[in-house]
C-alpha cells in the first residue's frame, strides 16, 4: 500500500480522532447508540447519558460549548427556551442571531430584559452533539453567581425521550419510534412502574392531571422547580380555599422569581394528592403568588427526586417507577 493514503482516508481518521476526544471529554457520557426493539413494536434507541449533580435541590449537568468549554447547565423541563448567561456568551464570543430580541417571562408573570439570541455552533450534552443551537440570554444576579451558567430547556429536551434516574443522579436520552395506536403498549422498563398520559404544548411544556383533594388540576412538569406550587387564584377558584384565612393561619415563606421579584408562599396541607395510580396522603404543598398561566400550578422535584422518571415526548406519557 502506498504511504500517502489520500485526503479521504485522512479525513476519516481525523473525524475518528475528534469523535474519540469528544467522547473522552464527557466522562461517563454514552458514546454509542444502542437500539432495543420491544414486543410492543416500539424501537427505542439510547443516544447518550450523563451524570447529574444535585445542587440546592436542583439537578445540573455539564455540557461542552463549541466542543471545548465545559459549562454547567440546569436541566429544566419547565423552561420553554434554553438559556445561556449573558456574561458567558460575551466571554466566549457567541455570535448574535439575526432577528427579534427575546425576553424571558418569570413565574411572577413579568417580562425580563430583552436580548438577541446567540448561536452555539456545537453543543455536546449527554453524549449528543447539537449543531447551530439558538440560546436566549439572561443575566445572573450577584447572589446567583454560583448557580448554573445556563439552562437546558424543553426546546432541546423534547427532541428525545428523557430518562431521569434521580436516585442515581443519571440522565439518559432516547429516540423512540411510533408505537402504534395510542402508544398504549410503550413500556421501556421491566420493573414495575405507572404510566400517566400527558399533554405537550406548542412550546413543548409537559403537563399532566394531578388530583388534589378530589379536584383535578393541570400542572406543568417542572424539573427546575424544587417544590410543587399552586397559584393563589387556582386555590381560590378550583379548590375553594379562603385566601384570607390561608394568609392568616398558614406558615409563610418568601421566594424570588428569575427577575428578583419577591413572592409569598403559604404552606397548605392536603389530605390526598393523586398522580396517576399513586396517591400521597397528608401532603404539604405551597400555595403561592406565582403566575403560570395557562396551567394550574407546577409539579416540582419534591414529588420526583426519589424516583426514576421517563418523560416520553414521543408517546406523550410520563412513566414513574414504583417505590418498594
Amino acid at each position: 500500500m502506498p504511504c500517502n493514503e489520500g485526503p479521504d482516508r485522512g479525513h476519516r481518521i481525523e473525524k475518528t480522532i475528534r469523535r474519540f476526544l469528544l467522547c473522552l471529554s464527557l466522562a461517563f457520557a454514552g458514546c454509542g447508540a444502542t437500539t432495543r426493539v420491544h414486543a410492543d413494536g416500539c424501537a427505542v434507541e439510547k443516544t447518550g447519558e450523563t451524570p447529574m449533580a444535585r445542587v440546592r435541590g436542583q439537578y445540573q449537568v455539564t455540557a461542552l460549548v463549541n466542543g471545548e468549554t465545559p459549562v454547567t447547565f440546569l436541566v429544566d423541563t419547565g423552561a420553554e427556551t434554553s438559556v445561556v448567561d449573558i456574561d458567558l456568551a460575551e466571554r466566549l464570543g457567541l455570535p448574535a442571531r439575526p432577528g427579534r430580541r427575546t425576553f424571558l417571562i418569570g413565574t411572577d408573570g413579568l417580562r425580563g430584559k430583552s436580548y438577541p439570541k446567540v448561536t452555539i455552533a456545537r453543543l455536546v450534552f449527554a453524549g449528543v452533539e447539537f449543531q447551530d443551537v439558538a440560546m436566549a440570554q439572561a443575566e445572573r444576579k450577584a447572589e446567583e453567581l454560583r448557580r448554573p451558567q445556563g439552562t437546558i430547556g424543553a426546546d432541546l429536551l423534547s427532541r428525545f425521550d428523557v430518562e431521569f434516574d434521580f436516585p442515581n443522579e443519571r440522565l439518559a436520552l432516547y429516540r423512540v419510534s411510533p408505537c402504534g395506536s395510542g402508544h398504549i403498549g410503550f413500556r421501556p422498563w421491566l420493573a414495575p412502574h405507572d404510566a400517566v398520559p400527558v399533554k405537550i404544548a406548542a412550546r413543548n411544556i409537559v403537563s399532566l392531571p394531578v388530583i388534589v383533594d378530589g379536584t383535578e388540576l393541570e400542572l406543568a412538569l417542572d424539573t427546575g422547580a424544587t417544590r410543587t406550587k399552586i397559584p393563589l387564584k387556582t386555590a381560590a377558584r378550583k379548590l375553594s380555599m379562603d385566601l384570607e384565612r390561608l394568609k392568616q393561619d398558614a406558615p409563610e415563606t418568601i421566594s424570588r422569581s428569575t427577575h428578583g421579584t419577591q413572592m409569598r408562599n403559604y404552606a397548605q396541607r392536603f389530605e390526598s394528592v393523586r398522580i396517576g395510580a399513586a396517591t400521597y396522603r397528608n401532603i404539604v404543598i405551597k400555595v403561592s403568588e406565582i403566575q403560570v398561566d395557562p396551567y394550574d400550578g407546577l409539579l416540582g422535584l419534591d414529588f420526583l427526586h426519589s424516583r426514576k422518571v421517563w418523560i416520553s415526548y414521543a408517546t406523550r406519557q410520563l412513566l414513574v417507577a414504583r417505590t418498594r
